[in-house]
């Protein structure tokens, strides 16, 4: 089973900004799903309730299944090397502790079986949304195969973002039609600022104390994905939004833009020629547009600091100690490139407090620098951007005199 989990601040402020009791039972609800979505269950979904302790020992067992140690390190990594937090986080109790404070239901899409507190037997206005939600997974998965869908990537790799956000946006949808309030309303009025402030007041604290990149990585499939769906509602009629899944975005962009997934506006796949002669490549994926955003973020939301990216890849290789990132973007534009490459520049430089210089690999100039946090290149070249950062002089070195910075 690929990890999901409903974030359940986001679906208790959701009721208490309508109000209002929903008097029903677990069937009336599964009719109401099928009704709101347009889209039938295939069979009958079991529901399952456990008290409190015993579903938070199943979804934690859940989530070390599906979050083995190397992977966290692999992530912890990535998010260090790359500029995402500024020293390495032990990640993956951090993960733990927030999953286990949301706990409320899950749709388990192995034993196809929703998962769910005992208190939601009795159905009211806060968890009729929560199953709600959790049902529509179940349709979805007997018509999409959730886990394939969702595949074996990071969950900080854009591809897994963006199939996350049309998976989850469609859910919560789903779910804000059927307490009976207008989504057009939610969007405006929802933000990750009011979601992360409810879940402090209610206890679930980690999430909101959490570095960003971990509390955007787990708020923008709701948000992002929910205005998503909307907009493909709003273009091609739920029939449309019905057949999102059997032709997922690819990227965080066509999340953000939906009128780029309409157009079939593909991300632009890169390859980086450069390997070091030390080293095994132990992680690689995409950043992506959203990540990016939220990379360059300096107020509460993510900024629009990626529009124009085309595609991108990261490489971390490691060889003993050393570690060294590889990250190559294409945009759609020189202009994009050039924008991007100095507002890049500016964040390393006060965050990591990197002090560039200026070199030259034939007619080729790039930024070469240092700091407590390792060794730094940056080259623009056109709309392509090349960065590299390590702890290994050799290794930046070599890559400075090779110059095979793509």
């Amino acid at each position: 089973m690929k990890f999901r989990k409903s974030l359940l601040a986001l679906v208790v402020l959701l009721c208490l900004a309508v109000g209002g009791a929903l008097g029903a039972d677990i069937e009336e609800l599964k009719k109401a799903v099928v009704r709101i979505g347009h889209l039938e269950f295939k069979r009958d979904v079991p529901v399952r309730y456990l008290d409190r302790a015993r579903l938070s020992e199943y979804i934690e067992r859940l989530f070390e299944s599906d979050y083995p140690d190397e992977l966290a390190r692999k992530e912890e990594e990535l998010l260090f090397w790359m500029g995402f937090t500024p020293e390495m986080i032990d990640l993956k109790p951090l993960r733990r502790r927030i999953i286990l404070e949301n706990v409320g239901g899950l749709y388990n899409e192995k034993t196809e079986e929703l998962l769910a507190l005992e208190e939601f037997r009795n159905i009211d206005m806060i968890n009729a949304p929560a199953l709600a939600h959790e049902l529509r997974h179940a349709i979805q998965d007997q018509h999409f195969n959730l886990e394939q869908l969702l595949g074996d990537l990071s969950d900080f790799d854009d591809r897994k973002l963006a199939a996350l956000a049309a998976v989850e946006g469609d859910a919560t949808l789903v779910m804000i039609l059927q307490i009976g309030f207008d989504p057009e309303l939610v969007g405006d009025a929802l933000n990750a600022d009011s979601i992360l402030s409810f879940s402090a007041l209610t206890g679930a604290s980690t999430l909101a104390s959490a570095p960003a990149i971990l509390k955007y990585q787990l708020l923008m499939p709701y948000l992002e994905g929910m205005r998503f769906s909307q907009a493909i509602v709003a273009k091609r009629k739920w029939k449309g939004l019905n057949r999102v899944l059997g032709r997922k975005p690819l990227s965080s962009e066509q999340v953000l833009h939906p009128e780029k997934y309409l157009a079939g506006e593909k991300p632009l796949a890169v390859f980086t020629r450069f390997r070091p002669r030390r080293g095994e490549l132990a992680h690689s994926g995409v950043i992506g547009e959203y990540y990016l955003n939220v990379l360059l973020m300096q107020g509460p939301e993510p900024a629009d600091a990626a529009s124009g990216w085309g595609g991108d890849l990261f490489s971390l290789y490691r060889d003993g100690d050393s570690r060294l990132l590889l990250w190559e973007s294409h945009w759609d534009t020189i202009e994009d490139g050039s924008r991007f490459h100095d507002d890049f520049r500016r964040f390393l430089e006060r965050e990591f407090r990197v002090d560039f210089r200026d070199g030259r690999h034939g007619d080729r100039p790039f930024l070469a620098g240092r700091s407590g946090a390792g060794y730094f290149f940056l080259l623009r070249d056109g709309a392509r951007l090349f960065y590299a950062r390590g702890n290994d002089r050799g290794q930046i070195n070599e890559l400075i005199r090779g110059g095979l910075y793509d």
